[in-house]
């Protein structure tokens, strides 16, 4: 039995790498040669010395703020809908985590979500259409840039601020440029560009197992390990968990 747990590292990768220690390695393994690592808590995990599937990606990561966590979840989880793998979504997407409202622009309770694409050009129109279709209709939410010191930049809010047919205005919210774009309910609240970086997608690993069960619980203890222990990482399968593992070409079929 295998279980693909297929976790999408995020913005920090180089800083997370840096908080684990090699302290050894051993060509003669019973499983073939690999690493120890220990983590700066202290526990130590055999790592094989094997192919890693990774990619280059391009990520812009938007901080999404609410009245209450349930309406800024419900944004989040909306805006990282169908995006999986670029492999046939339009994205790769998923939620990061919630923003205490004393690290918010704004002063509300935020929630972070990161998308992923392979051209800037593509992130950029995922992030407006995401944004705009799926942010900007939820109750109560605005969109803040939470990539504030990228040095690239995407004009996404200076695109959305049509829906305001004429009466959207400028304005300033923590000290950050943004539009006030007039909704049924009051006004939508977007930041004026969002910043882009280089990031890595498909860093996942095989859980082997004796049976489904205990692959699959192996599988959601390591996803809330991830949850609780690593920064700037999301996970876009399916409750961070793909049981069906990408394959190259193919062998039957001229695709």
């Amino acid at each position: 039995m295998r279980l693909c747990l297929s976790s999408k590292l995020g913005l920090n990768m180089l800083q997370s790498e840096a908080k684990l220690e090699i302290v050894g390695y051993d060509e003669k393994d019973k499983f073939g040669p690999c690493f120890t690592v220990k983590s700066p808590r202290g526990h130590a995990v055999k790592v094989s010395d094997t192919f890693a599937e990774m990619f280059p990606m391009w990520a812009g990561r938007v901080l999404i703020t609410a009245d209450s966590e349930k309406w800024a979840l419900t944004a989040a989880e909306v805006a990282t809908g169908f995006a999986t793998s670029v492999i046939m979504a339009p994205a790769e997407a998923g939620v990061e985590g919630i923003v205490p409202r004393e690290k918010t622009p704004d002063g509300r309770v935020g929630a972070i979500i990161q998308i992923y694409n392979r051209s800037r050009f593509d992130l950029k129109n995922q992030m407006i259409l995401r944004i705009g279709q799926c942010i900007m209709t939820c109750p109560t939410t605005s969109a803040f840039d939470a990539l504030p010191n990228a040095k690239r930049r995407m004009k996404v809010g200076r695109s959305l601020r049509y829906f305001g047919d004429g009466f959207q205005k400028k304005g300033i919210v923590g000290g950050r440029k943004v539009w006030r774009i007039p909704v049924m309910e009051g006004e939508f609240i977007v930041e004026d560009s969002f910043g882009v970086a280089e990031a890595v997608a498909g860093g996942n690993f095989l859980i082997l197992a004796k049976d489904k069960n205990s692959g699959l619980q192996a599988a959601e203890e390591a996803v809330k390990a991830i949850k609780c222990n690593a920064s700037d990482v999301i996970m876009p399968f399916p409750g961070g968990v793909c049981r069906s593992g990408s394959k190259a070409g193919s062998l039957k079929y001229k695709l």
